[in-house]
């Protein structure tokens, strides 16, 4: 038991684990869809809320891909032999950029 806490203390951890390549395309997509989301919302600020035909598509597909991410974020949580950091944090950050997109087109819709 010793032996092993040495080994474990010194940094050496033997597994056949890898990053998940679902987890880290998906954390690139919510990324894409947050820094669109910032775009959007900016541009609309400088137009004061007179935005064009094409910002709304843009922002409709921005929101279409932050759907894409936290879909495929929840099934890189069920990869196998796989580290979760990137599929926790994708799944965190296209939970948090799809309920901005919807939160915005709420209040849009209301307003």
């Amino acid at each position: 038991m010793t032996g092993v806490r040495r080994r474990h203390r010194r940094g050496y951890k033997f597994t056949e684990k890898t990053q998940s390549k679902r987890g880290m395309a998906a954390l690139a997509l919510a990324v894409i869809s947050i820094g669109v989301l910032v775009a959007v919302i900016m541009n609309s600020f400088w137009n004061q809320g007179k935005g064009s035909m094409y910002l709304g598509s843009a922002g409709v597909a921005a929101m279409l891909l932050g759907i894409v991410a936290f879909v495929t974020a929840l099934g890189s949580l069920r990869e196998e032999n796989s580290f979760k950091l990137f599929p926790y944090l994708s799944t965190l950050v296209s939970f948090l950029a799809v309920g901005v997109w919807i939160a915005l087109y709420v209040v849009g819709a209301a307003g």
